[in-house]
């Protein structure tokens, strides 16, 4: 199940970020694990974060163990593919999309 973190904020957040809190979702519920969501467009973050185009999100890992975390983040990256990003910060997931192409052929 997912769960947003009290003040998490979604107003301004891409389809794109919400497909990857869907492929997050399955990869935490295959692991045993919920999903909470711990920031997106609110929060402090650095200059020019993604967060605050709302192309970002940001994953609890605490309740998770160790050994899930690698197996979370080759899950979420298989799904989304090249266009998306998948970090381990110190205490969390974050996932964000950067298109490594352009997004029209114009």
């Amino acid at each position: 199940m997912l769960f947003l973190k009290p003040g998490v904020r979604i107003t301004g957040m891409r389809p794109e970020i919400l497909l990857a809190a869907v492929a997050a979702m399955e990869a935490y519920r295959a692991a045993g694990h919920d999903l909470m969501v711990t920031a997106c467009v609110d929060g402090k973050h650095m200059t020019g974060s993604l967060h605050y185009a709302g192309a970002a999100i940001d994953l609890r890992t605490r309740d998770v163990v160790p050994a899930d975390v690698q197996k979370l983040i080759t899950q979420i990256k298989t799904c989304l593919g090249d266009d998306f990003d998948v970090l381990l910060e110190v205490d969390h997931l974050h996932i964000e999309f950067q298109p490594k192409q352009a997004l029209t052929n114009v």
